[in-house]
C-alpha cells in the first residue's frame, strides 16, 4: 500500500452567527499555513479514514475501487483539511460517467462553503464549457472556454497558481484557462481545497499538492 496523505492538518474555526443576516458569516482561526506536500491515492474505503482527511459535511462522497466517488451530489464540497500555501500546485485525475461529463473542483475557498473561493469546472453546462470563476459559478469575469470532453476517459488535471494573483488549469499538458485576478484571494478564509460536483457521476484519483514558492 502507497503512503497515506502526507499531512499536517490545521483546523478551521468557526464562530456561531447571533443573527441570520446576508453579511453573516463564520469566523476563521488565522492559523500558521506549514507547506506540505499532500499525496493521496484513495487505497483505503473506510469512511473513518476518508473523515481524517477531509471534511465530509454530506453527500454521497465514498472511496470505492481505489477512488475517490461522487454520484452528483449539487454542490456539496468534500473540503480537505490540510491549507494551502498562496502559491500551490494541485494534480489529480477524474472521470465522469455521464454524457454531461460536468467535472468540478473548488481552490482557495474557505473550508466549508461551496462558492467561497475559485471554482474550477471541466465540461459544465451539459458538456459545452469550462470555466474559472471567483466566488460564484456565474459571475460575468469569470473566464470561460467552449469545451467537450468524452464521459469514460481519465483526465489528468493541474491547478495552480505560480505568480499569486493567476489561477491556471491544465488538461492532460495543455493549457485551457488562465484567471488572472488583480485582488487576488488569500487569507485564512481562502486556504483550502475541495472536489465538488452537481449532478454527473464522476470518480477522482491520484492527489497530489505541491507547495510553491
Amino acid at each position: 500500500m502507497r503512503p497515506r496523505s502526507q499531512t499536517i492538518i490545521a483546523g478551521v474555526a468557526c464562530v456561531a452567527c447571533v443573527a441570520l443576516t446576508s453579511g453573516c458569516l463564520p469566523g476563521f482561526a488565522d492559523v500558521e499555513v506549514v507547506p506540505t506536500k499532500v499525496v493521496d491515492r484513495f487505497d483505503d474505503s473506510s469512511q473513518v479514514s476518508l473523515a481524517e482527511r477531509y471534511r465530509v459535511a454530506g453527500g454521497s462522497w465514498r472511496v470505492v475501487d481505489g477512488a475517490l466517488s461522487t454520484l452528483g451530489d449539487r454542490n456539496i464540497p468534500l473540503w480537505l483539511k490540510t491549507p494551502l500555501t498562496d502559491n500551490v500546485r494541485i494534480a489529480f485525475t477524474s472521470k465522469s460517467s455521464s454524457s454531461d461529463v460536468d467535472m468540478k473542483v473548488e481552490v482557495f475557498g474557505d473550508g466549508i462553503r461551496h462558492e467561497s473561493g475559485y471554482i474550477v469546472i471541466v465540461g459544465g453546462w451539459k458538456n459545452t464549457l469550462s470555466a474559472i470563476a471567483r466566488l460564484d459559478e456565474h459571475e460575468t469575469q469569470r473566464v470561460t472556454k467552449k469545451t467537450r470532453f468524452e464521459a469514460g476517459r481519465t483526465y489528468r488535471w493541474v491547478v495552480q497558481r505560480t505568480d499569486g494573483h493567476t489561477v491556471e488549469l491544465y488538461l492532460d499538458g495543455e493549457k485551457i484557462l488562465a484567471y488572472d485576478d488583480p485582488a487576488p484571494l488569500h487569507g485564512p478564509r481562502h486556504r483550502y481545497f475541495a472536489f465538488s460536483g452537481w449532478e454527473s457521476g464522476v470518480t477522482f484519483d491520484d492527489l497530489e499538492i505541491t507547495p510553491l514558492p
